[in-house]
């Protein structure tokens, strides 16, 4: 080497730790260490809470270290923490917000932060650019609200000074002060704080600091400031507040009511700059929902007293913010206001709060889905039915309906009508539905409307809500309708009784004015009869008690009936009830069996004697019937076929009450009817649903229509019947072959039909033909069809004359053929829902008497109505019936039981017969069903049997195939069988 100077061992070389500078060292930690705080504090956005609070935990055990690097990371924290809370990101201020509480609260604590530098901090943290975007603007102001809120969360306030909490007070009232949205979103946070621990123990001179301080900024008198003012009044009772500001130091008085309804609803500074003589300019801002201090107030007030919250009510709320001069926003915030005094106001306050201004403002939105607050006048009925849901009492739903009942109009729409009637099923204490009922009662008689026209209308609305009350508590008669005695049942009812007599009340307002029209009278039997309907479907010991009660009534009052009654009623009222008094003896001293026969009875002839009060046609003979029926031997039959008869005649009236009543009776007397009673029964079935079969089932005496029309009619429904046996749900697949319904193969059978719609065409053109011929008889103008120059108009007035009588009897005669076609289309509607009770009767009948031998009479009436009947739905029912009998029989496993196997045999071959008829795929099943329960039956008795069985099946479906497209038989018999068959 030219130098002569020897290279340095390596191992002489210093290392690289020890060549970098020490301040580089400790730059390079902690930009380390404020690396893995940032992934942290980048966890404190995410949206899954537990993330965010792992987060938080993390982040303050990181800061709590004590290192020389502390100081700078809770900076570092508290730089990103403020910038995080005027994020504009769903979950960061939350989060964000949080971790600064905590913050903040080791900062004070350990590094000896100062809280005048720490909102100096915040504040310039969360200055907005003057350039911002508005949206950018708007986040920064509100993260220095969430910024604030985390000081008042740090609990540094407890031991700041006096000057400390003043600068605080005042950095946060002047964020208040700079927009309205601001300002409420501060004063939510102040009144927040001061219900939490940290600030129910503040000192008396730290909130005095901040009442003076919104006083100060003019904001005192704002609806934030009113709740500020009541909150520390209230949990600060020894802090002074500034004198001067409200008569008596309330905001809540009776003399600053006008000021404070103008705060409310202005929801700005400005009743408060008019007190002080200055004028602000209004803000402009759209206010959507109602501020939070409506809700903080009305607490208070629920507090004050009835009185004054009545007061506040009427003039801050219903008067003003109601009245129609009221702008569509205002109402649309008066709305949310009353549906949150609806869901906090107590119950005994409800009846002020539902307001006849407010019920009318809700009524006209929806009266028309294009009024402007239709949807939003639809949230405070929702809020009334949810409170009277979610109360455990019923005194709020009761306070609601009663002053509902008395403001609502006449005419309201289906969602408030629905709405009452839900808070009427909502009521479930005895008290609360004793005074509901009272206060209609009273309602009724003094509607309060002087033109009887419009009282009429009210009571109508009126009455139909105590019949409202009735169909609702069918499922609960424990608490409404126990017997006479219940004092609420025996007021309305003789409210009701109103429309049969002049009865007279001896309680004090109790006359009636304007007096009951004819109409009302009217409609009071109405109702009365449709509660009845609805009381009588109560089990049977009950749904004597307002039968039994309504007679009574009439008996103590005969004297003041409408219509005096005749000698002959009074005479079989008398034996009536003697024969009510003698059942309700028995009813309680005999037997099980025997009483229900007896209450039975017992309400057949309440009823019955209600119908002859009522004056009703044949009510009388009716009334004596139920008297023989009751005293006829049981020992001989006559009294259960008797009573079928009549039961009968029951049903075929167009009453519910009667249906209900039949029902009723019929349930109690099914074990005593006879096989004659039940032939009673199945004759109606096989009636024909035609005029004439009207005539016959009800003995009608015409002969002429008997005799002369019975043939034409016949016809008519004949073909009727043929055009309306088809079942709707089979139409692809059937069609109509002469005059019979078969399985559809190809088209080449239209031809038929065709035939037939002219043959129906033809019958219409000779009708008309012949009635051309008997009029141009009748003119002398048979010949003048080609003179094509003669009009036939030189009859002169002599001859006219002498033709009037031939013409008269001509348009006679035609118009008797067209209300000969409306008799027969009345008369198969009456047959076909006679039949229909029946079915009702019967399907009563098998589900107790199943394991009787007499039920097994129905099968084959039953399965031939499912093809007879016109009516699809009446079909279905009597299918219906017999699978709820056979359904009995295998639930219960219990059938009839008949020695001899041969009426088994010969049953099942008349369905089988059913089968080769065709017909619907009603009918169809009817058959299957059928079958397979006698075959059950049979091979039960013995197992013989089901070779027997299946050999009939054999040749049926020989037949069915040997006789290809004119076999009737629906080919799912089949099916059905080898499935039922195969099972063990």
């Amino acid at each position: 080497m030219a130098s002569g100077k020897k290279r340095p061992a390596p191992e002489e070389e210093p290392a690289e730790a020890d060549a970098i500078h020490p301040s580089r060292k400790r730059r390079v930690e902690n930009g380390q260490s404020q690396a893995e705080l940032s992934k942290i504090i980048d966890n404190l956005r995410d949206e899954v809470p537990k993330v965010r609070i792992e987060a938080t935990k993390a982040l303050i055990t990181a800061l709590s270290a004590k290192s020389d690097e502390q100081p700078k990371n809770l900076d570092y924290s508290l730089n990103r923490l403020i910038k995080g809370v005027c994020s504009g990101a769903k979950a960061a201020r939350p989060g964000f917000s949080i971790a600064l509480a905590e913050v903040l609260r080791l900062g004070f604590t350990r590094s000896g932060w100062k809280l005048h530098g720490t909102v100096d901090r915040i504040i310039s943290s969360t200055n907005p650019d003057s350039k911002a975007h508005s949206d950018e603007k708007r986040n920064d102001l509100i993260g220095r609200r969430f910024a604030f809120q985390a000081v008042l969360q740090s609990g540094v306030l407890a031991n700041a000074s006096d000057d400390d909490a003043r600068y605080l007070f005042d950095a946060i009232t002047e964020l208040a002060s700079q927009k309205e949205w601001l300002r409420g979103e501060c004063g939510a946070m102040l009144y927040e704080f001061l219900k939490t621990k940290e600030g129910s123990q503040l000192k008396d001179e730290t909130v005095r600091n901040l009442i003076n301080s919104w006083l100060d900024k003019g904001l005192l008198k704002s609806p934030e400031g009113v709740v500020l003012w009541l909150t520390i009044k209230k949990a600060f009772s020894n802090v002074k507040l500034p004198k001067g500001q409200w008569q008596h130091n309330d905001p809540l008085s009776s003399q600053e009511r006008p000021t404070l309804g103008k705060i409310l609803q202005k929801n700005a500074v400005e009743a408060g700059d008019e007190a002080n003589g200055t004028k602000k300019k209004q803000s402009g801002a759209r206010q959507i929902r109602p501020n939070f201090a409506w809700e903080i107030i009305l607490g208070h007030l629920y507090k004050e007293g009835e009185n004054k919250f009545s007061q506040f009510w009427d003039e801050c709320v219903a008067t003003s913010i109601f009245s129609t001069a009221s702008s569509t926003e205002r109402k649309a915030l008066g709305l949310q206001i009353f549906a949150k005094a609806v869901a906090t106001a107590p119950a005994h306050l409800l009846q002020h709060v539902v307001h006849p201004n407010i019920v009318r403002c809700i009524l006209d939105q929806r009266a028309k889905g294009d009024r402007a607050l239709f949807e939003a006048a639809k949230v405070p009925l929702n809020q009334m039915v949810n409170r009277a849901k979610d109360d455990d009492g019923s005194a709020a739903a009761q306070a609601m309906v009663t002053k509902l009942l008395t403001i609502l109009p006449l005419n309201v729409d289906k969602l408030t009508r629905s709405t009452v009637e839900s808070l009427l099923a909502a009521i479930d204490d005895d008290n609360d539905l004793a005074d509901t009922v009272a206060a209609t009662v009273i309602r009724i008689r003094v509607p309060g409307l002087e033109d009887t026209v419009e009282a009429e209308k009210k009571r109508r609305m009126l009455v139909d809500v105590l019949l409202t009350i009735v169909r609702t508590r069918r499922g609960d008669p424990d608490q409404f309708f126990e017997g006479s005695e219940s004092s609420q049942l025996a007021d309305w009812l003789s409210e009701l009784l109103k429309g049969l007599t002049n009865l007279g009340y001896s309680t004090a307002g109790a006359k009636t004015t304007p007096s009951l029209s004819s109409a009302s009278q009217s409609l009071f039997r109405d109702r009365l009869m449709s509660c009845l309907g609805h009381l009588v479907d109560l089990p049977l010991n009950r749904a004597l008690a307002a039968p039994t009660l309504v007679v009574e009534t009439l008996r103590a009052n005969e004297k003041g009936l409408l219509e005096k009654l005749s000698d002959e009623a009074t005479s079989v009222l008398k034996d009536a009830r003697k024969n009510l008094k003698d059942a309700t003896q028995k009813s309680t001293s005999t037997t099980k069996g025997t009483a229900t026969y007896m209450q039975a009875f017992r309400l057949l002839l309440a009823l019955g004697m209600l119908q002859v009060y009522k004056q009703e046609p044949d009510s009388v003979g009716v009334l004596e019937d139920i008297n023989a029926c009751y005293h006829s031997p049981k020992e001989t039959g006559d009294a259960s076929e008797m009573l079928v008869e009549l039961l009968l005649s029951f049903v075929s009236k167009q009453s519910a009450l009667f249906r209900k009543l039949a029902e009723q009776v019929f349930a109690a007397f099914a074990s005593e009817v006879t096989e004659d009673g039940l032939q009673s029964m199945i004759d109606i079935l096989s009636q024909k649903e035609s005029l004439a079969g009207q005539q016959e089932l009800f003995d009608q005496n015409d002969e002429d229509e008997v005799n002369g029309g019975a043939e034409e009619s016949d016809e008519e429904d004949d073909e009727d019947d043929d055009e309306e046996e088809i079942d709707v749900e089979d139409m692809s697949d059937v069609e109509l072959v002469n005059g019979e319904v078969v399985e559809k193969e190809d088209n080449d059978q239209s031809d038929d039909d065709g035939d037939e719609d002219e043959e129906s065409g033809e019958g219409d053109e000779d009708e008309e033909a012949a009635f051309d011929r008997k009029l141009a008889d009748a003119l002398g103008t048979a010949g003048m069809e080609s003179d094509e120059d003669s009009d036939g108009s030189d009859m002169d007035d002599d001859q006219m004359m002498a033709l009037e009588p031939h013409l008269t009897n001509i348009f006679k005669e035609r118009k008797k053929g067209s209300s000969k076609k409306q008799d027969n289309k009345d008369a198969k509607e009456n047959i076909i829902n006679f039949k229909n009770r029946v079915l009702d009767l019967l399907t009563v009948f098998v589900k107790s008497q199943y394991a009787k031998d007499i039920t097994l009479n129905l099968i084959h009436p039953l399965v031939s109505l499912t093809r007879t009947t016109t009516n699809q739905a009446t079909a279905k029912k009597a299918l219906g019936v017999l699978e709820q009998y056979f359904d009995s029989c295998k639930r219960f496993k219990s059938g009839p039981k008949i020695e001899s196997a041969s009426q088994y045999f010969t049953l099942l071959h008349a369905v089988h017969e059913e089968m080769r008829q065709g017909g619907s795929k009603v009918h169809a099943s009817a058959c299957s069903r059928s079958s397979q329960f006698l075959a059950k039956l049979l091979i039960a008795k013995d197992e013989k049997h089901w070779e027997d069985v299946a050999i009939r099946y054999v040749k049926l479906q020989a037949e069915w195939r040997r006789d290809g497209e004119k076999s009737k038989i629906h080919p799912s018999v089949f099916n059905e069988w080898h499935s039922w068959s195969m099972q063990r």
